[in-house]
């Protein structure tokens, strides 16, 4: 579980670089806690700007580890994301791209990642993307 709980600011990564790989990422806020309850879609969105509009206490993530997200992110499918119940959520961030925020979800240990903003979700399909993912994610928390 530690290791899970020290890459979610890297899988938060992952889904930045797909929709915005002609913008450029500034950075992303991965709040440090998630207060506990039950989430849709639209209440996690909520939560995000809440934590970011309250100073939460949060991790930055910028920089070199782009690029290390780039290669995960090729093992998500990206899919049109209708918003529903998030029984599995763990994380939620803020990321800035321009300037421009927009809200982040982790869920399904780190198998779904959601942009509530662009309505968005990325999803890894199978047992060798999983394992790639895992393996690049090591990778990037050694790093």
């Amino acid at each position: 579980m530690p290791f899970l709980l020290r890459s979610i600011p890297a899988i938060i990564l992952f889904l930045l670089v797909a929709p915005l790989q002609a913008q450029r990422i500034d950075s992303i806020h991965v709040f440090k806690q998630l207060p506990s309850g039950h989430y849709t879609s639209a209440s996690a969105n909520a939560m995000a700007w809440q934590l970011y509009r309250g100073n939460a206490a949060f991790t930055v993530v910028k920089g070199e580890r782009m690029a290390t997200a780039a290669e995960a992110m090729k093992s998500y499918t990206v899919q049109r994301h209708n918003f529903r119940d998030l029984p599995s959520l763990t994380k939620v961030a803020m990321g800035f791209s321009g300037g421009r925020p927009f809200t982040l979800g982790v869920a399904d240990d780190m198998d779904l990642v959601i942009n509530f903003t662009a309505r968005t979700e990325y999803r890894i399909s199978g047992m060798t993307d999983r394992i790639r993912v895992r393996a690049l994610l090591a990778r990037m928390v050694v790093e």
